[in-house]
């Protein structure tokens, strides 16, 4: 056997002991509100083959394990057309209790280390983290330009308690940049001892872990942890669903931490009961909250499980299960509860549940139709709450449903929430 196969070997019983039940396409059934919205895999729903779900990618990456096929170009399709949201994985848990989320991270790995992936429509990206530490194609001296107009500390130079981390997006992109200068802004007039890292913010890798170049993500990974560390920051604060989901569930693994991370909004929710932002304008609009994948599936604290499946497949030693019911969930709709006049109205698939923006994964960059597809869908889905406003925390998550929005001409706006947060003070 291929030494480049050790990882898939490592989920063998998974493989091969899937029911073919299902369950990982569909909501869970207690939770279904519609049956318009009733399906969690949105691969699935877009190319309609088994294929194109989770125990379909199981069948494939057994049969790459047995050597039974070659990876081709179809294969290599059906393994990066997934945007890596979890719903399957949570679903899974509720019958089978296997690991779909952590296969489909080896299947990637694996195909990257046959020299067959990424794909082409990722490698800008990929290049650009090795070369610039963004996936952007920007260069580093750029990287700090949004926060030229702010007053705030060089934490390279000047001690601060806490470290805020823009990430790529929010750094580089111009339409975005005023989610990053506006939880700066709100930060400081909590009173919080806040600091950058300005030009030498580096990636948090995760655009290469999501398309299988590990050696990238751990080695960005492990000095990121060593920076935080020797900044002697006891709090690390991120705007990004995308940075925080990494930093939460895979920097674990690669070394200890001296400091706490949090979500932008899990910190305002914090500074909020704390007394020390209090919400004076009152806006009056209804607005619906859509849950990033990376902040509530992903944003649930990962088991660094190390062990083997032993008879019936039980896990030697125990291993706690993700069921990504204790992502971060009720913190932004805390913030967005306590703004006065804000209506919050729920889509169908909400929390654990949630249908992904379809731009995670990979996938806005290599199958930018399929991406364009899910957003279509999760915006059907606002709309019909009767909201004015579709409000996220995610860069990833706001530029594709915005994106779709625009498109097709909605009126429904998309907003992140901080900008409702400064408008309220």
């Amino acid at each position: 056997m291929s030494n480049n196969k050790e990882g898939l070997e490592k989920y063998r019983w998974d493989l091969v002991n899937c029911e073919r039940c299902s369950m990982c396409k569909w909501v869970h059934p207690w939770s279904v509100k519609n049956k318009k919205t009733a399906k969690i895999c949105p691969s699935n729903q877009m190319y309609k083959f088994d294929a194109y779900s989770a125990q379909g990618r199981f069948d494939l990456a057994r049969a790459l394990l047995e050597g039974e096929i070659e990876i081709t170009d179809k294969v290599l399709e059906v393994i990066y057309t997934c945007t890596l949201c979890g719903g399957c994985d949570v679903t899974c848990k509720f019958t089978r209790d296997m690991e779909p989320l952590e296969i489909f991270h080896e299947l990637r790995k694996y195909v990257v280390k046959e020299g067959k992936g990424p794909l082409p429509g990722h490698m800008p990206a990929v290049e650009s983290i090795q070369k610039n530490d963004n996936p952007w194609q920007q260069p580093k001296t750029r990287r700090g330009n949004w926060a030229r107009k702010l007053k705030v500390k060089d934490i390279t130079k000047e001690k601060a308690e806490v470290l805020y981390f823009a990430g790529c997006t929010y750094s580089y992109n111009a339409d975005l940049q005023k989610v990053a200068q506006a939880t700066l802004r709100v930060l400081q007039k909590a009173g919080v001892d806040v600091g950058i890292l300005g030009n030498k913010e580096r990636c948090c890798a995760s655009p290469a872990l999501k398309v299988g170049v590990e050696d990238t993500f751990k080695e960005i990974a492990s000095d990121n942890i060593k920076t935080f560390n020797e900044l002697g920051v006891k709090t690390v604060i991120t705007s990004c669903s995308g940075c925080y989901g990494i930093f939460q569930g895979h920097y674990p693994e690669l070394g200890e931490r001296n400091y706490e991370v949090y979500q932008a909004m899990q910190y305002l929710d914090k500074l909020l009961k704390e007394g020390k932002l209090e919400f004076k304008n009152r806006i009056d609009m209804k607005v619906t909250w859509h849950d990033p994948c990376h902040l509530g599936r992903g944003g649930e604290p990962q088991d660094l499980w190390e062990g083997t499946r032993i008879k019936w497949g039980l896990s030697d030693p125990p291993r706690r299960r993700n069921y990504g019911s204790k992502g971060v969930y009720d913190e932004p709709r805390n913030v967005l509860k306590a703004i006065p006049g804000i209506e919050l109205v729920e889509m169908d698939r909400i929390r654990e549940f949630s249908w992904c923006c379809g731009a995670g994964g990979g996938v806005r960059s290599a199958y930018p139709e399929f991406a364009m597809f899910s957003a279509r869908e999760r915006i059907e889905e606002a709309k019909a709450t009767g909201a004015e406003a579709i409000v996220s925390s995610c860069p990833w998550c706001e530029s594709n449903l915005s994106d779709a929005i625009k498109a097709d001409g909605n009126k429904i706006k998309m907003l992140s929430l901080v900008e409702l947060v400064e408008q309220a003070l």
